[in-house]
């Protein structure tokens, strides 16, 4: 502390930012370290657990080596095959704090994020190697705890610009929602991640309109994805519902094929991709994600058009 406050004094920005990334970097190993002994811990516990707990997993040999287990042995070794992810959220956010910048257009922010995932991936590798245990590296959207850290953060740090002043953290290491960026540039900018992150990872990009309506953008972009290396790309595009007169498309504020207004009582189904595999109406979804959902740019126009930049809503 006392080197850092020297270092202020001295006006050495360039310093003090470096000592920061060290810091940074070592936290988040350590942190790695304590999650992935929390991992073992887990593991050790739930290999005490007896198969008859997993009737279908256990029966249907879901679990290799589980249909061989008489129903009160516990389940040990039948559980080595499974995962241990360690997540991470708010990579975005932490590059703020250290930069004042995103990793979407800061190539010194964008290089301290990819050491740091590649940090935590040291760690999987150190202890599938302890242990013999799949450790991986988990990109996660934490649909529950991006709201809830961030709260916690808030009430310890306060609100700082780009780091707590949102409902939010942003989705692992992809580029802050409201970014205006090229969708080139995010997916080049998000996809050298997809290689350090074999726990699960994903990149997507947002559709302003109907999907059937952009076959040609849509097969652009894809092939984009393909020649940079992502590994799970998605092309999110709203879909709108009128549940009285069944019409599925763009609804704005009235129904194209009957021209009801959303009356307050019933009102259009509005469903959306929130992660990869999370895709619904948004009033099921809890407040930090639908904050999130409202704060996406598109990366393309309604008639299909690749745009250089990202319009804002």
């Amino acid at each position: 502390r006392i080197k850092a406050e020297n270092m202020e004094e001295s006006g050495n920005k360039d310093a003090i930012e470096q000592k920061a990334k060290e810091y940074f970097i070592e936290s988040v190993r350590q942190m790695s370290c304590l999650v992935a002994d929390q991992l073992y811990t887990r593991y050790q516990y739930q290999r005490t657990a007896l198969s008859r707990q997993f009737p279908f997993m256990m029966g249907n040999d879901v679990w290799k080596g589980g249909a061989a287990l008489e129903p009160n042995e516990e389940v040990g070794d039948v559980l080595r095959s499974g995962t241990l992810g360690i997540g991470f959220i708010g990579g975005h956010n932490a590059m703020m704090a250290l930069y004042g910048a995103g990793h979407g257009h800061n190539t010194q922010a964008w290089n301290t994020l990819y050491e740091a995932v590649q940090e935590i991936n040291k760690v999987a590798e150190e202890y599938k190697a302890k242990y013999q245990l799949n450790y991986s590296v988990l990109a996660t959207p934490a649909e529950g705890l991006s709201g809830r850290f961030t709260r916690i953060d808030r009430r310890k740090y306060g609100i700082i610009p780009g780091v707590t002043d949102k409902d939010y953290y942003v989705n692992s290491f992809h580029v802050d929602v409201k970014e205006p960026i090229s969708i080139m540039d995010k997916v080049k900018c998000e996809a050298p991640f997809h290689a350090i992150t074999k726990g699960g990872h994903i990149t997507y990009v947002e559709l302003d309109g109907e999907a059937q309506k952009n076959i040609k953008a849509v097969a652009k972009i894809v092939k984009v994805m393909h020649d940079e290396g992502i590994g799970y790309g998605s092309i999110n595009h709203p879909v709108d519902r009128d549940p009285v007169c069944g019409y599925t498309g763009i609804i704005d504020d009235e129904c194209p094929k009957c021209g009801r207004k959303d009356d307050g009582a019933i009102g259009f189904e509005r469903i959306r991709r929130i992660t990869g595999y999370l895709v619904g109406t948004l009033d099921r979804f809890n407040d930090a994600k639908k904050a999130e959902e409202r704060d996406r740019v598109k990366h393309f126009n309604a008639e299909g058009e690749l745009v250089s930049e990202v319009r804002l809503l």
